[in-house]
């Protein structure tokens, strides 16, 4: 979506006021960006922690969209699971950082993991130590955490990594709100990893329905159904959970969503 500010006019302010109207804010959809508008917009932004400039960058739009089109996706997929909506946005919460699953700049949300690399290579008949000179910050044996980069620089590190295979570099990383690996995309209902990847680009509703196939598939949605913080913590984050406190996390945002009576 294009940067709308006070003056623009046209479709993508319909769109803008229309998301801000569902949020409960006193607008009307006419096209034209003017002072009622950018207040609206400087509240939201103020409302969900961005800088309250009264621009609509690609930040806002993401904000906007996540809470306007979310919010009935949760519910579906509580239902569809048969488990607590407040669980479930727990786990996002905290896979994403509370952010929407998206960069600033459109693209999902990745961290690219080397020693999966390393195995996927395997996988494919290809030795790792041939490469492993030329691409050590992407390609190791073993986890490491000071290889990560963080926001778009992982990108980069796929980059490189897509050098040596595509398809075991996109297996190599975590996508989008839930962070769920590349590998796993069949769990999530995919039969390739690129036709994951794609639809994880896409938008957020694709990211919440590749969860709750995930889970469902292998069988992890039995821990978050019965809130079993160790046993769900330890098979979605790995035997290293405690490490990073992956189980209190997940149960402190689950209590705040279970206070709040519409969290959106």
């Amino acid at each position: 979506m294009e940067t709308v500010r006070k003056g623009s006019k046209g479709f993508n302010v319909v769109q803008l006021q229309e998301f801000l109207k569902k949020e409960g804010y006193a607008v009307q959809p006419d096209g034209d960006f003017g002072e009622k508008t950018r207040v609206a917009v400087c509240q939201f932004q103020q409302r969900n922690g961005l800088t309250a400039n009264g621009v609509v960058g690609q930040k806002t739009w993401n904000a906007l969209a996540g809470k306007t089109n979310r919010a009935i996706d949760f519910v579906r997929v509580a239902t569809f699971l048969n488990i607590e909506e407040a669980a479930i946005r727990a786990v996002c919460e905290v896979e994403s950082g509370g952010r929407s699953g998206f960069l600033d700049d459109g693209r999902p949300m990745i961290l690219f993991e080397g020693h999966i690399l390393w195995s996927e290579l395997k996988k494919r008949n290809i030795n790792p130590e041939m490469y492993q000179a030329a691409y050590s910050d992407v390609l190791y044996p073993k986890w490491d955490r000071a290889k990560y980069k963080g926001d778009a620089a992982e990108y980069g590190r796929l980059e490189k990594a897509s050098k040596i295979n595509h398809d075991a570099a996109l297996c190599s990383a975590s996508w989008g709100m839930f962070q769920i690996m590349g590998f796993n995309h069949k769990l999530c209902g995919y039969n390739t990893v690129v036709q994951y990847v794609d639809d994880m680009k896409a938008n957020a509703t694709n990211h919440l329905l590749a969860f709750a196939h995930f889970i469902k598939n292998s069988g992890i949605d039995k821990p978050l159904r019965t809130l079993n913080w160790d046993e769900f913590a330890k098979k979605y984050n790995g035997s290293g959970y405690k490490l990073n406190q992956y189980d209190t996390k997940l149960q402190k945002a689950y209590l705040k969503y279970k206070k709040i009576a519409r969290p959106d």
